[in-house]
């Protein structure tokens, strides 16, 4: 993948995700925390692809399409779709090789693209107040055998102090803000059993939960004061005990796996 190369003609937002592209992929002295957050990411999601053989993969809302283009480097078939136009025209500019479309388009909108093995959905199920719709639109592009990883923050992760989706009472009072809230700006978090209670009402069937991203990877807690001087590969180290001990409350982020019923 090619490291991009600042343009001042792009609008603000090309330049924000340029920004957090130098961050969390090229310069890790940025903000070494935040580095170390989005590569641990980013091996959490290529382990799903390699463990269930996916050979093809959609990745939804890609946004600058990272993992997109990573996955198609190794040499699946990959289709990154998502809303903004801007993002996927700077996404192209980094891609070196692979087999990779882009799609403009919005997730509830794509229109027949076929199936895949392994179909992403990361960090976008939380800007949502319909998540069995969201999921049921999802499901369609899953091949047989294959499944849907949906990513979220975790809203019993001990740090977290958002509504959980069930406490928001009716979602349709919050439809005007979907699609609208950024990364930094969430109004509620699901649990593990609100994203199995979705599932269930689109259909679909659980076949993994997975809770990562402890405080020690995260930097979060103030530990990010100690990521310039420990070796990342014990932060790792710790990360996975922590994991072991408490998963439900030390983790950031939660990912569950989703199967089509025969």
């Amino acid at each position: 993948m090619k490291r991009p190369v600042f343009d001042s003609a792009w609008p603000p937002d090309v330049v924000e995700i340029y920004r957090n592209d130098l961050r969390e992929m090229w310069d890790p002295s940025i903000e070494r925390h935040m580095y170390n957050a989005y590569q641990n990411q980013l091996a959490v999601y290529r382990g799903i692809a390699k463990r269930y053989g996916a050979k093809t993969v959609l990745d939804i809302g890609c946004a600058q399409a990272t993992l997109a283009i990573l996955l198609a480097e190794e040499g699946r078939k990959v289709t990154a779709v998502d809303i903004r136009e801007q993002f996927l025209d700077y996404a192209k500019r980094r891609v070196e090789h692979g087999d990779i479309r882009f799609v403009a388009e919005n997730a509830f909108d794509v229109p027949d693209i076929g199936t895949f093995d392994v179909v992403f959905a990361n960090q976008i199920i939380e800007h949502l107040v319909h998540p069995a719709d969201f999921l049921r639109q999802l499901s369609r592009f899953v091949a047989p055998g294959g499944v849907l990883a949906v990513s979220t923050p975790n809203h019993d992760y001990f740090r977290s102090s958002l509504p959980s989706f069930t406490e928001l009472g009716d979602p349709e009072q919050y439809a005007e803000r979907e699609f609208s809230a950024g990364g930094g700006d969430h109004f509620f978090a699901y649990t593990e059993e609100e994203l199995r209670n979705a599932a269930a009402d689109a259909g679909l069937i659980v076949r993994e939960v997975v809770y990562f991203e402890t405080p020690f990877i995260s930097g979060h807690a103030f530990v990010r004061f100690i990521h310039g001087v420990v070796p990342v590969a014990s932060l790792r180290a710790l990360d996975r005990a922590a994991l072991r001990i408490a998963p439900r409350k030390l983790a950031h982020q939660l990912l569950i796996l989703l199967g089509r019923t025969a």
